[in-house]
């Protein structure tokens, strides 16, 4: 009886640990923990209530503003003023076990001819 409420417990907070790392939160932009792509601008997009999701050629992942709706962006003006133009864009580093193949790559900041057009740096 008493090992059966070992094997339970421990089933129990295995599940529970595994869901916590399945649905930690993406951290918050910091200079330590990004990372650099140059590209051009293929396809930008709306994504949910409130994102915009932005395509480099000829790279299979996808770059996401989170709030970016909200913070004054729009979708279409940003396919106008960035189409075929070179940008920098700097990534969170992160990884999920909801995206494996880390496809899904949450923008800190955004730069097109040395201006910042987007930053969620503090």
């Amino acid at each position: 009886m008493f090992n059966k409420k070992i094997v339970i417990a421990s089933i129990f907070f295995s599940l529970l640990t595994t869901l916590a790392l399945l649905f930690r939160p993406v951290p918050l932009p910091s200079p330590g923990n990004m990372l650099k792509t140059i590209g051009t601008i293929e396809k930008v997009s709306e994504a949910g209530a409130d994102g915009v999701l932005l395509q480099l050629k000829g790279d299979d992942r996808m770059f996401y503003i989170e709030s970016g709706l909200r913070n004054g962006l729009s979708a279409t003006a940003l396919e106008a003023q960035l189409q075929e133009q070179p940008v920098e864009i700097y990534y969170v580093k992160y990884w999920s076990p909801l995206d494996p193949l880390s496809k899904l790559k949450y923008i800190a900041k955004v730069d097109c001819n040395r201006m910042t057009l987007y930053s969620a740096l503090k």
